[in-house]
């Protein structure tokens, strides 16, 4: 069985993510081809890694929403046909819609893992964006989705409900046991932008160090980080701030177990609706509580099954949520243990099992989703 999976993300790049996993699920099961944009000035990269044959193609992300530019100079570097095709967001759902057209690939299956129109300020971007995310899942075989807010938006752009395949953990890598340490750590990790919504807990970090001994942990880079750090300096908490960078992934477990909160306190935005973040499920495999921001799938998934507790996007409520939590050890215990009982439901290999199952299912039987 030989697989295509074609990326927008820099493979090679980028932080642990959706792809990666995919990836990792699939090598050691299929012959697999792994098609990725690569976003420098080093060129073609064409490379046999074990069992993948990676094929990493120079662009400018603007030039993608050019339908044409990924497919022509990705049908220049590769002439296989393919029983299955993985598509990952629209950029890469275009050129595979254009591989099933040409008989390159027997069946496409479209992954929509956001809403990728919100990361754009500007309408005719915006529904640009929109229209090609439409238009891959109308022409695809069969499409998951990652939210159940995505899904009913799907459904009414549409006419078609897409599956639901969630992201998930690696429940394994998560179940090490939490390290004593001194006070109470709280945990970020993931990309420094705006959306992130780390602003908030830094501004409500001095509140919290009049009566707590609180730091916070941050893991992760991104182009915000020079605003955060100057954030911390102007709320004179800086020495309690502790900016560690990009984290392997295979490492992360050792900075969760060493934390007593996990922050997913996003900036409540359209994006953040349609979303759904790694960190959040990582946090409860590793049996931290989640303080999270109240919209989308994740803060009805977290007041469902008691792991952790949401708040509204200010100050005030992040405190007083947070300090509740602080003086009742017992609650943080509970949450914590129910958070890593939930997160079983999300590991990899299961999703992406339950994932390949729907499609060689729709292959056998030769019809077309909708």
């Amino acid at each position: 069985m030989k697989i295509l999976f074609i990326t927008f993300i820099d493979i090679l790049n980028s932080l642990p993510q959706r792809s990666h996993h995919l990836i990792d699920y699939l090598k050691d099961k299929y012959d697999l081809t792994v098609v990725f944009c690569r976003y420098d000035d080093f060129g073609v990269l064409k490379k046999q890694e074990g069992t993948i044959n990676y094929i990493g193609i120079p662009v400018k992300f603007a030039s993608l929403f050019s339908p044409m530019i990924l497919y022509k100079k990705y049908m220049e570097l590769d002439y296989s046909k393919y029983d299955i095709c993985i598509a990952q967001g629209p950029w890469a759902g275009l050129t595979a819609v254009e591989l099933l057209k040409a008989g390159r690939i027997k069946f496409l299956a479209y992954e929509d893992i956001d809403y990728f129109p919100a990361f754009f300020e500007y309408d005719d971007i915006y529904e640009r964006t929109k229209n090609m995310e439409k238009y891959c899942i109308e022409n695809s075989d069969v499409t998951f989705s990652v939210n159940q807010h995505l899904i009913e938006l799907r459904k009414n752009m549409t006419g078609i409900t897409p599956y639901y395949i969630p992201n998930g953990v690696n429940c394994e890598l998560f179940s090490g046991e939490r390290e004593k340490h001194q006070g109470i750590v709280i945990l970020f990790s993931g990309s420094l932008e705006h959306w992130s919504g780390i602003e908030m807990p830094i501004k409500a970090l001095p509140i919290l160090r009049r009566e707590y001994d609180v730091s916070m942990m941050i893991l992760g880079k991104g182009k915000y980080e020079h605003v955060l750090r100057k954030l911390s300096r102007d709320c004179k908490v800086s020495d309690a701030v502790h900016f560690l960078g990009k984290v392997k992934y295979n490492d992360l477990p050792m900075y969760f177990n060493k934390a007593d909160l996990g922050l997913c306190t996003l900036f409540p935005t359209e994006l953040i609706k349609y979303s759904f973040p790694l960190k959040a499920v990582e946090y409860m495999a590793s049996g931290l509580p989640v303080v999270a921001t109240d919209i989308g799938d994740l803060g009805k998934l977290i007041k469902e099954n008691e792991c952790g507790i949401t708040i509204k996007y200010n100050v005030s409520d992040f405190v007083e949520k947070t300090i509740d939590l602080i003086e009742n050890y017992d609650k943080m215990s509970i949450y914590g243990q129910n958070g890593r009982k939930f997160a079983k439901m999300f590991d990899w290999k299961e999703l992406f099992k339950k994932e390949m199952s729907i499609i060689f299912e729709k292959l056998d039987k030769g019809i077309k989703y909708n």
